[in-house]
């Protein structure tokens, strides 16, 4: 499995794999320091990812509350969802985030985020040597055009459908009144990596 980190203008992080994770992550682990990401699963292991994050997005990682997790295979979202980011060492962090909350729907913004990502690194790799994989997993796909896997959009269109306000029936005694979402390049270096460049007519 290969696995980029990416990021939004407005700081939003995620963490994009080619592949579905079979055990679902429910955290991230950040070692400022070393600039390791791990990722904690829900069946009490964990998998480190072997590329360090490049220092000019370690403090970028530090104002992340949370992440997105999600795998994007031939070109369409095959999984998404959101998980805390702590830091080691870190004791106050939990406290500090303590009023941020999951979305309350987790593929729209997972959506949002993918089509809003503009810049990125790889932070795991199954052979870190080899340099030809370095590049952005999503390929030749523009990030503003992946769409859902069909699982995916199913739940995403009840996700996002409008809520049916609710009815009332006549209140007794009162009359019957009622009651109430390019091309990918390599930058600096052979593991920073950019998902699209922005062309002059691009809003």
């Amino acid at each position: 499995m290969n696995i980029d980190l990416l990021f939004t203008p407005k700081n939003e992080a995620g963490l994009i794999c080619s592949s579905n994770l079979v055990t679902k992550a429910v955290a991230a682990l950040f070692d400022l320091e070393t600039g390791i990401l791990s990722l904690e699963l829900s069946d009490m292991d964990s998998l480190e990812l072997n590329i360090p994050v490049e220092e000019e997005f370690r403090e970028r990682l530090d104002h992340c509350p949370q992440v997105h997790v999600g795998a994007v295979k031939e070109g369409k979202i095959a999984q998404a969802y959101q998980v805390p980011l702590m830091l080691l060492d870190d004791p106050y962090r939990a406290q500090a985030f303590s009023r941020v909350k999951p979305p309350k729907k987790p593929l729209a913004a997972f959506q949002y985020f993918l089509k809003s990502c503009t810049f990125g690194q790889p932070v795991h790799r199954d052979d870190a040597g080899d340099e030809s994989t370095m590049g952005c997993i999503l390929g030749d796909v523009v990030p503003a055009a992946v769409e859902f896997a069909p699982h995916l959009a199913r739940r995403l269109s009840m996700e996002v459908a409008p809520t049916a306000a609710p009815t009332f029936a006549p209140g007794l005694g009162m009359g019957g009144s009622s009651g109430g979402g390019g091309t990918y390049r390599r930058t600096h270096t052979a593991r920073h990596i950019t998902p699209y460049e922005e062309s002059d007519d691009q809003e």
